[in-house]
């Protein structure tokens, strides 16, 4: 009885801790206005593996939102795109 609630626990856990395993970090673009003034921006990525292959997402500036906003968004994006909602 108790084996078998705790593999039921256990299943439950997958699907959360996949979406736990995914890597948050900022990107700095630097991009040239008219004038040749150069302007630096930062951007929040995350990125996180699919099969074989590798997904990059872009959550938000880091002007607009904070790293925990941040990382909510892409688990939120990464759930979405492994059908978990």
């Amino acid at each position: 009885m108790e084996a078998r609630r705790l593999k039921e626990m256990a299943e439950d856990l997958k699907p959360k801790a996949r979406l736990e395993d995914l890597s948050g970090y900022t990107v700095a673009k630097v991009k040239t206005k008219t004038k040749g003034e150069k302007r630096t921006y930062k951007y929040w990525y995350a990125s996180w593996w699919e099969g074989d292959r590798a997904r990059n997402v872009y959550p938000g500036s880091t002007k607009k939102m904070a790293r925990v906003a941040a990382t909510a968004k892409a688990r939120k994006l990464k759930a979405e795109a492994l059908g978990f909602r």
